[in-house]
């Protein structure tokens, strides 16, 4: 399965989820390619399987300048049918904790991309093993939903689950 992470961050918290996402990810067996968003052609994401993206918040309530230009363009491309989660870090205190990631899924809806309900948000301050352990878990679970094997073969993802943490982790 080919995977698509890109991510936009400020303080590092958001870069540190992607990598740990792309460990877990490689782990599963997956081509992992992972790129800052501001480098990256929005049409390129139909060449993937599944697509995380991560974003911080800017000025609590907007997207960072840095993608911008992603956003803009996911109008002119069609997107149907494309699989798509989210994550990002920021100040889950604020009445709209992370909506930066909020604008995006709501656009990214709008232009024909599955997203997956879940949307992993961690708080910008933080850098727990439980913060580690719901990354890892957020892109197991995003992989099993972008998967589209049969039911049947879904016994295999026991072996996904059980996979021992990478050996290098990032840390938050």
């Amino acid at each position: 399965m080919k995977v698509f992470i890109g991510y936009v961050s400020l303080s590092g918290n958001t870069e540190k989820m992607a990598v740990i996402i792309k460990n877990r990810m490689k782990a599963a067996g997956c081509k992992v390619y992972m790129e800052r968003l501001d480098t990256v052609e929005v049409d390129t994401l139909k060449d993937f399987d599944l697509a995380f993206i991560g974003l911080y918040t800017w000025n609590k309530v907007a997207l960072p300048y840095e993608a911008n230009e992603f956003y803009e363009e996911i109008e002119q491309v069609d997107f149907k049918g494309v699989k798509v989660a989210f994550f990002g870090a920021g100040d889950l205190t604020h009445t709209e904790p992370c909506a930066a990631i909020n604008i995006l899924s709501d656009k990214k809806k709008e232009y024909g991309f599955h997203v997956f309900e879940k949307i992993l948000k961690i708080h910008q301050e933080s850098s727990t093993y439980d913060q580690i352990k719901k990354c890892e878990d957020f892109a197991v679970y995003a992989l099993i939903w972008g998967n589209k094997r049969k039911k049947w073969r879904f016994l295999s993802w026991n072996r996904v689950l059980s996979i021992p943490k990478c050996q290098k982790s990032a840390y938050l």
